[in-house]
């Protein structure tokens, strides 16, 4: 829908100006005649009435963009003129987030702009490889069946990546109630018992000493440490808005055995399946190389990638360009390498992203399998050491020996 800005009179007489959300200028004017106001002035604008809505206000999700372009593709291969094709869509869908920005995207495209153009101006969330696929898609008079594989492709991303993150939630929880049991053992539990070795005469144990140490400066600083660890999480998420930093603390993540592998191998799969994308759409190689490099997280790769696309630009071969920045993978390297020499470039892109998921998808369930056990005994051991920090000095009083 387009944007109309406008100045009334209210029924008490008083100013009313606003924006207001309409196809068109006669509709806009006779929505605001409905809610009783007097029209003195109204033209389009060109700010986003979103711009003054809600800080909550809901945006396109990616489980929302991969419906939406499902169903446009659907629509278009239908031979649906695609202003109703959106139309059918914002009024069949019970969002009213997405009624609102299909319905911009719509009033866009009935003022002459392309579907590209259009998405670019009112689907900000929207990455930049779509949009590129899109203006493919168009140029090439096959919108329909490039929208359907671009929907194919983000579901795939977006399921990959709910999987990843499935496996990685049990290991997190495990660790943060470990870590309360611990804390809430030492600052509750730990006083209430110790408090009966205030009386005794002897020398107590040093695990007793470090135990009641440590309980001893939990209990009194742990409004401190709660404040300095939320300062240090908010520091942190502030120095990682500056892309020097964040760059060397992704360098650093990348290096990690498990965590760096889990960067690595998710971002060359992202890689793999939108280069695949874009050159199956028809995209020049040099934009889909940049695009496909603005869709990565891990930015020493985004890096490299644009670092090669420049060598591509100067002659060199794509494979020859990636080894040398040492971009990717070497499996995908080399997967690459073989699609390129052979003309099945997308073909063996979206073999490597096959190959990088399923061997993520192995890596990640062995890990969690081993981290269970691991986390059990070390909790149990950290336990261990209190209960037996409470009981040492209790033997030694009884004179009993272990």
């Amino acid at each position: 829908m387009s944007v109309f800005e406008y100045q009334a009179v209210n029924p008490n007489g008083q100013s009313d100006n606003g924006l207001i959300e309409s196809d068109t200028l006669k509709s806009a004017r006779q929505q605001l005649q409905k809610k009783n106001l007097t029209v003195l002035e109204i033209k389009q604008s060109s700010k986003r009435r979103t711009q003054a809505k809600s800080f909550f206000e809901q945006k396109l999700s990616i489980s929302d963009i991969s419906i939406i372009t499902r169903q446009l593709a659907s629509l278009l291969q239908a031979a649906m003129p695609i202003d109703e094709a959106l139309q059918t869509i914002a009024k069949n869908n019970n969002k009213k987030h997405i009624k609102t920005i299909v319905g911009q995207i719509r009033s866009s495209i009935i003022e002459g702009k392309s579907l590209a153009e259009s998405l670019q101006t009112n689907a900000k969330e929207l990455p930049s490889y779509f949009i590129s696929t899109v203006e493919a898609g168009e140029r090439s008079g096959e919108l329909g069946n490039i929208l359907a594989k671009l929907a194919h492709e983000i579901q795939q991303q977006d399921k990959f990546k709910k999987k990843i993150s499935a496996a990685l939630i049990y290991p997190i929880m495990i660790s943060i109630v470990a870590m309360m049991v611990v804390v809430s053992l030492l600052i509750f539990v730990v006083p209430q018992i110790v408090s009966v070795f205030d009386n005794m005469n002897q020398a107590l144990p040093p695990l007793t000493i470090a135990v009641i140490s440590l309980s001893d400066f939990l209990s009194s600083n742990i409004w401190l440490i709660i404040v300095v660890f939320i300062a240090l999480i908010t520091g942190v998420k502030l120095a990682l808005k500056q892309p020097e930093i964040k760059v060397y603390f992704q360098i650093v993540l990348g290096k990690l055995p498990v965590v760096g592998k889990l960067m690595i191998e998710s971002n060359a799969a992202r890689f793999a399946r939108t280069l695949a994308l874009l050159h199956e759409s028809g995209t020049p190689i040099l934009t889909a190389l940049k695009n496909s490099a603005e869709s990565l997280n891990y930015l020493p790769m985004k890096d490299s990638i644009l670092k090669a696309a420049e060598k591509v630009r100067e002659g060199s071969s794509l494979f020859k360009a990636l080894e040398t920045e040492s971009a990717l993978p070497s499996m995908t390297l080399y997967m690459l390498a073989s699609g390129e020499s052979s003309g099945q470039l997308s073909q063996m892109l979206n073999k490597a992203a096959d190959n990088q998921e399923v061997e993520l998808d192995a890596y990640t369930t062995k890990i969690t399998s081993l981290f269970e056990p691991l986390m059990i005994l070390l909790m149990g051991g950290v336990v261990l050491l209190i209960v037996l920090a409470i009981l040492l000095p209790i033997f030694e009083l009884n004179q009993i020996t272990l």
